[in-house]
């Protein structure tokens, strides 16, 4: 059975400006969002995208949607609510965990998440000493993951329970390259840019 992952897009960075970096076109077509989802997809996963209840964009999302009540009170609540809705309609033994702007996350990587996950284990991948995403949370913690307040999303789980915690090692940097801001989605994107063939 594929595991379920929720893509986190409730939240608007500030440091981002009045751009929606969700949407933001790649250089071989598409919205960020969506690009998001189908490498989840292909990696034989289940996208969920987590929503803001009063920014309803499920319209130009290529996956179910979970609309977050209270996402505007901070990260943790988007997460509380999105696990409270996969814990009434599934019984998947973990959950991947996932922000919308990791552009470059590659494939392979989630793979390696979801093939580790255990119910009751913290899977954690790590590129050269830095942690990233998703992160796999086993079922014995999604008590804890509804519980969630705030805006520091589940770092006081892992805080909490490090004994849970597995490290995955991967070569993948993509894992913690975030564009917070325009300038850096620009940069990242660049790698993604499509390059002309020689003749």
């Amino acid at each position: 059975m594929s595991l379920p992952i929720l893509i986190l897009a409730a939240g608007k960075s500030r440091r981002y400006g009045a751009a929606d970096k969700r949407f933001t076109k790649l250089p071989h077509g598409g919205l960020l969002v969506n690009a998001m989802v189908r490498r989840t997809r292909k990696a034989g996963l289940e996208a969920s995208v987590v929503l803001d209840a009063d920014d309803d964009v499920s319209d130009k999302i290529d996956a179910p949607c979970i609309l977050s009540a209270n996402a505007n009170l901070g990260m943790g609540h988007s997460i509380a609510d999105g696990v409270a809705a996969l814990a009434s309609a599934g019984t998947a033994e973990a959950v991947l965990i996932l922000p919308v702007d990791l552009p470059l996350l590659r494939i392979a990587s989630l793979q390696a998440v979801a093939q580790a996950a255990q119910a009751n284990q913290i899977v954690v991948p790590v590129c050269h000493g830095q942690r990233g995403h998703p992160v796999a949370f086993g079922r014995d913690f999604w008590p804890l993951l509804s519980a969630l307040t705030g805006d520091v999303g589940a770092k006081s789980i892992l805080r909490s329970r490090v004994d849970c915690v597995r490290e995955l090692l991967v070569e993948d940097h993509g894992i913690y390259q975030d564009a917070d801001t325009p300038e850096t989605m620009s940069e990242l994107l660049l790698s993604l840019k499509p390059r002309l063939r020689p003749r």
